[in-house]
């Protein structure tokens, strides 16, 4: 045990003084006794000053002043304690930045709500998730971030990406094959031993030819991938741009406006084929439940480990006080 205040010990010099004054009144009230006995018929009225009753007071004062300068002092208790030790796996999101990702039925827009979220996510990430890396994609992928445990690098990319310069012009198509030969690119050049998690958020659509080797790639490697799908069942238009009040549209040649709808198949099939999870969000809350299902992974026990902490000891010396107090306010 230890004090945090251990320069208020001075504090108990007020028990000698409890206890003399104790004392003082005793022997008042004896002498008051002697000289004015009372009266056989008049005894049970002075049960109150018994000398049992004022050897309580006695002891109830001391206990609350003792308790009051303990818990003033301070006091901890060191706790030793065995928890389990988990192993910490590297996250690596591949963001769908496609001209479909604008569509707006997931507000303010399902890219913008996505990099909320994974905002909020990074901000609080979990202890399952170590490292954090980043690829953007849509008819090509780019690695934005490889893997880096500065959580503010992320951030900082994913600030990029909903301002103005990444999104002043579209990106029309959806390879997500590409987007998993760049997440297991900055995997294959990691040099650390340490599981390697994708997490795909998208929309679904997919209009490459790299999926079928890229599965069996990430297959052959034993990586798990995560698919997040955002979007509602709903056809909607796609705007051009990513402002709010914009109302300029993707149109086809005869000038109608083309619209999109989630896909569910393909990121199905790519959670089940890795043994990843597959999760529908067509809301902000569904998005920020699925990340953190995510950040919780199937983490390895690789063993037991010692956790040392004091825990503040000064809660019980204040309740004791209290309970003297209220000993002392009866018996007074």
């Amino acid at each position: 045990m230890r004090f945090l205040r251990p320069d208020l010990l001075r504090w108990w010099l007020v028990i000698p003084v409890i206890v003399a004054s104790w004392a003082i009144d005793w022997r008042v009230v004896r002498e008051w006794r002697l000289r004015s006995p009372v009266a056989a018929r008049f005894a049970p009225l002075s049960r109150r000053s018994s000398g049992r009753r004022q050897a309580a007071r006695l002891l109830a004062s001391v206990a609350t002043a003792g308790a009051l300068v303990f818990a003033l002092m301070r006091p901890q208790i060191l706790l030793v304690r065995r928890v389990p030790d988990y192993e910490r796996q590297d996250l690596i999101v591949l963001l769908d930045r496609s001209v479909s990702m604008r569509a707006r039925d997931v507000a303010p827009s399902r890219f913008a709500r996505a990099t909320l979220e994974l905002r909020n996510f990074l901000r609080q990430k979990p202890d399952g998730i170590g490292r954090v890396g980043l690829v953007g994609f849509a008819d090509s992928s780019v690695v934005l971030s490889y893997l880096t445990g500065d959580v503010e690098n992320i951030l900082f990319y994913l600030d990029w990406l909903d301002g103005p310069s990444a999104s002043a012009s579209a990106m029309f198509g959806t390879n997500i094959g590409a987007a998993l030969r760049s997440a297991l690119d900055v995997a294959r050049k990691d040099d650390r031993p340490t599981r390697k998690r994708f997490l795909i958020v998208s929309d679904g659509e997919d209009y490459g030819s790299e999926l079928s080797a890229a599965m069996v790639a990430i297959r052959a490697e034993g990586h798990h991938v995560d698919c997040i799908g955002i979007g509602s069942e709903a056809a909607v238009p796609i705007p051009l741009t990513a402002g709010r009040t914009d109302d300029v549209y993707l149109r086809d040649d005869s000038g109608r406006r083309v619209t999109t709808r989630f896909e569910e198949a393909t990121l199905r099939d790519i959670a089940a084929a890795t043994g990843g999870r597959f999760v529908r969000s067509t809301s902000g809350t569904e998005l920020a439940r699925a990340l953190a299902d995510t950040g919780r992974g199937d983490r390895r026990l690789l063993g037991w480990r010692e956790s040392q902490e004091y825990r503040d000891l000064y809660p019980v010396g204040l309740g004791m006080a209290a309970a003297a107090g209220a000993a002392l306010w009866l018996l007074l």
